[in-house]
């Protein structure tokens, strides 16, 4: 077993996983900023652009609880820097395709990498710092995926405008690289994780709550992705909007995901984890609903993104808090489930989005997200309604 490292040598693990966390995101999300450019250059329609963005959530969605088996003897120094290696000759090559259909191969495999990195980067904090700091210090780590989506998306789409896709996916390369070297610089050796036994699995497919929990989680994001999946392609066509307003309304978006996550963890202490999902999944349908009512009008769709952003970031990270608070001893395996059923729903909203637009922008792709997000609310009431019973 490694000792603990000191202090210092745990604060800048910290923040090199952080940064690592923020490549993955920024990595994995690009394609939605990039979806225009990429497109023209590619010759591809939006429905078929948005195959990066389905092939890669479900590649993550399979591959992370998989993955985490197979790999759970080796070192978490190597593995983590070999994955962010992986991923940063991933976007290189990626750079480099002449057309689609190769270019959604090399991505599909780049993604392996982040099935690894994320969720195995949080199993290594917990082998880093005392079990007292553990839960801050898996959020501290967790920021860089807030980071992603109001710093990396953003900037990905103004770079893709001005430069290309090809060159933005060359930075994405390099920024892993960075990563790469920050992994091997300030992690220890020897750190490796204790495999999860096949009980536990078990027992959480055989647990009605938490199947409802996570079920939450998959129509949620189904329904997110539905629309953030094209949302350049929607933007640029219906709102008449520029590349930089593409990009501002991907930062506002981002903005309200931070703040929303802020508030999330103080409305748990006063409303309780149940209620704030709620409410939280309430924001998702009002944003969501508004932008589909106000279609085509760019200042209030940026309001609407707003809205629907307080509800993105704080219904992933209280769905997590949910799930431990349900069966603490059981929380290794549904964190992991829970994170595949994150990028399931991506793949799922990207799948349904693209047949949606398929046949030309509307806003028919906001009325099929705002199903999967009432199915969601029903489902969380559900969640609610057995964990009271189980207590009775």
């Amino acid at each position: 077993m490694t000792a603990i490292p000191d202090a210092a040598s745990q604060r800048l693990a910290l923040w090199s996983l952080l940064f690592g966390n923020f490549v993955i995101g920024t990595g994995v999300l690009l394609p939605a900023g990039l979806l225009n450019v990429l497109g023209a250059d590619l010759h591809v329609p939006p429905a078929t652009a948005g195959l990066l963005l389905f092939a890669g959530g479900l590649v993550v969605g399979i591959g992370a609880p998989l993955l985490a088996g197979l790999t759970s003897r080796f070192d978490r120094r190597m593995l983590l820097a070999v994955t962010a290696a992986i991923y940063a000759l991933g976007h290189a090559f990626a750079a480099l395709t002449p057309e689609f259909w190769s270019l959604l191969v090399i991505r599909t495999v780049t993604m392996a990498a982040a099935a690894l990195f994320t969720p195995q980067a949080a199993a290594t904090v917990g082998l880093m710092v005392p079990p007292q700091r553990r839960s801050e210090a898996i959020a501290f780590i967790f920021i860089g995926w807030s980071l992603a989506s109001v710093v990396g998306i953003p900037l990905g789409s103004i770079l893709g405008a001005e430069f290309g896709w090809r060159a933005t996916f060359f930075v994405m390369a390099g920024l892993s690289a960075v990563s790469c070297i920050g992994v091997l610089s300030s992690l220890t050796r020897g750190m490796r994780v204790e495999p999860l036994q096949f009980s536990s699995w078990v027992a959480v497919f055989k647990n009605p709550i938490l199947l409802c929990i996570m079920a939450v989680t998959l129509l949620s994001m189904s329904g997110q992705f539905t629309v953030v999946s094209y949302l350049a392609p929607i933007l640029r066509e219906a709102f008449a909007a520029t590349p930089r307003g593409i990009a501002l309304m991907f930062g506002i978006f981002g903005i309200a995901g931070v703040l929303g996550n802020y508030l999330a963890t103080k409305a748990i202490g006063r409303f309780g984890v149940d209620r704030a999902i709620l409410v939280a999944l309430c924001f998702l349908l009002a944003g969501l609903g508004m932008f589909g009512v106000f279609f085509g009008n760019y200042i209030l769709g940026c309001i609407a993104c707003f809205i629907w952003g307080l509800g993105t970031f704080s219904s992933n990270s209280l769905q997590q808090s949910r799930l431990v608070v349900i069966a603490p001893t059981l929380a290794a395996a549904t964190v992991a489930l829970n994170t595949s059923a994150v990028y399931l729903g991506q793949s799922v909203g990207a799948a349904t989005g693209g047949f949606a637009i398929k046949d030309g922008i509307s806003a028919s792709a906001v009325w099929m997200a705002l199903g999967f997000l009432v199915l969601a609310i029903v489902m969380s009431v559900a969640a609610t309604k057995l964990a009271h019973r189980a207590l009775r």
